[in-house]
């Protein structure tokens, strides 16, 4: 084995050579990954997701860099020895044409996970400059992606370390792989803080690195010597146009409407929110437990802490020495009871009625993503004449991990073929806000129960109301409706 036999290989076993060109864009495609995912995560995409994301982008991608740079460089040549077409390690690929490529992939692979491209390619495309900042050292190895002809002098100072690595053919040469590799790792800083510390809009990420990319890449062109060409311009330059343009003009919005022109769903919780069933649950947990526990004392607080857990979970609370098979008699007989007064005591919650004709007659599509059994939550809602509002009922019956998992509301996400990143729920508790959170959309917290104000502004929600038709207002605001507003 030797380690740097020649500035273009990193290190050779017989005749298995692995270049630097690889390492650089190897680790470049690693550490965008890196942060991707970091991000991705956060809003609620699955591992697996976006390991395939990373696996057809790196595929993809590299594919139509080298396509796009055998037909651009020398086209003719590569067709009379297609198997050369292959030799990627000789060097060889054009970010314009794996952007492309990896753009395309991108656009049908998430059409067919159902998830909102613009949300990925915002997550995505940022963390490219820092793949190309690396990547862009490869060119540094093979000698590639320089401009004009200098003098020695050129290198004197903090450019020294490149000057051997830069003399090519005879000649020294402008390090410009090494000015956009510094560029686009100023880039990739400034457009994270900018996403961070700013208000930002669905597909400000793409837009962003667009526009810088454009223009530095133009100003490069301007410099190197070794560009692709067609006709007598370079095509880089003509990409870079685009991009810029495209850039700037998303940054200014012109294509916001059509951007925010997809309404989000609305998903509401049930029991607090849609209706008023605390009478119901209070008259049924007491009737419960007046069986089970006749000497247990209940407070106002401990009522108000029935509204938002599972049943299981508050009477294995309250009941902890209860067996299994006990506390499965006690939620039976919660339930017939909760069934039997159902009709006279649940009501709708203050304006809801108001709320949802609203919501129904400008194109919202709605759904429950509840605690309760699903047909228990059809009952109260048949019974208030509230039903046809709900294209999907997701209950607790329906789901291995209730809430605050995230799984009931992307359950009803699914059933819609709607996007997680354009999603609104909207719950009295804690636990809605945590399945909100942890499902990564936009929560709504509605402040029904007093007793449990406070906790529920400690939860942090992204709104709160404390009347069902504010909701109206918070729809008319521009940004994506996710939970971090990315």
């Amino acid at each position: 084995m030797q380690f740097f036999p020649t500035m273009a290989i990193f290190f050779k076993i017989g005749s298995l050579e692995i270049r630097w060109y690889a390492v650089c864009i190897l680790t470049g495609a690693l550490l965008a990954y890196y942060f991707s995912i970091k991000e991705a995560s956060k809003a609620g995409y699955s591992s697996d997701f976006l390991d395939n994301v990373f696996i057809g982008v790196m595929f993809f991608g590299i594919l139509g860099a080298r396509l796009w740079y055998c037909a651009f460089y020398d086209l003719t040549g590569y067709l009379s020895d297609p198997i050369s077409i292959i030799r990627i390690w000789d060097g060889g690929l054009a970010i314009q044409g794996g952007l492309i490529a990896a753009v395309i992939f991108i656009l049908f692979y998430s059409k067919y996970k159902g998830v909102q491209f613009l949300h990925l390619i915002d997550i995505i495309f940022p963390n490219v400059l820092i793949a190309q900042a690396i990547g862009r050292w490869g060119n540094f190895f093979n000698q590639e992606a320089f401009g004009n002809i200098v003098d020695e002098s050129y290198f004197n100072g903090i450019l020294s370390f490149l000057k051997s690595g830069m003399y090519i053919g005879g000649q020294y040469r402008q390090p410009m792989f090494f000015y956009e590799s510094m560029l686009c790792l100023l880039g990739f800083i400034l457009i994270k803080l900018y996403r961070k510390y700013s208000k930002t809009h669905r597909g400000d990420g793409m837009f962003c690195y667009l526009g810088w990319y454009g223009v530095i890449r133009f100003w490069i062109e301007t410099q190197r010597s070794d560009s692709l060409m067609v006709g007598n311009l370079k095509t880089a330059m003509l990409v870079s146009v685009v991009f810029m343009i495209i850039g700037v003009a998303g940054l200014l919005g012109l294509f916001r409407k059509k951007i925010y022109s997809r309404k989000p769903i609305i998903i509401f919780d049930l029991d607090g929110t849609i209706l008023d069933t605390a009478p119901a649950i209070f008259a049924s947990i007491k009737h419960t437990f007046e069986v089970y526990a006749p000497d247990l004392q209940l407070t106002d607080e401990d009522y108000a802490s029935f509204l938002g857990p599972t049943l299981k979970e508050t009477f294995e609370k309250y009941c902890p020495q209860a067996s299994e098979e006990t506390i499965e008699e006690m939620i039976n007989t919660y339930r017939e009871h909760n069934l039997k007064i159902h009709k006279d005591v649940v009501r709708p919650m203050p304006n809801v009625t108001k709320l949802l004709k609203y919501l129904k007659e400008n194109g919202y599509t709605m759904a429950i993503a509840s605690g309760k059994v699903a047909s228990t939550c059809r009952l109260g809602l048949e019974i208030n004449g509230l039903s046809d509002y709900f294209e999907v009922i997701v209950g607790l019956d329906q789901v291995t991990n209730p809430k605050p998992d995230k799984e009931t509301i992307i359950k009803a996400i699914k059933a819609l073929n709607g996007y997680l990143t354009n999603a609104i729920y909207v719950g009295d508790s804690v636990g809605d806000i945590m399945c909100a959170k942890n499902a990564g959309v936009y929560s709504i917290g509605y402040t029904s129960n007093k007793l449990m104000l406070q906790n529920l502004i400690d939860a942090k929600p992204n709104a709160l109301v404390d009347d069902m038709v504010e909701i109206i207002d918070i729809l008319k605001e521009e940004h994506p409706w996710t939970y971090n507003l990315k």
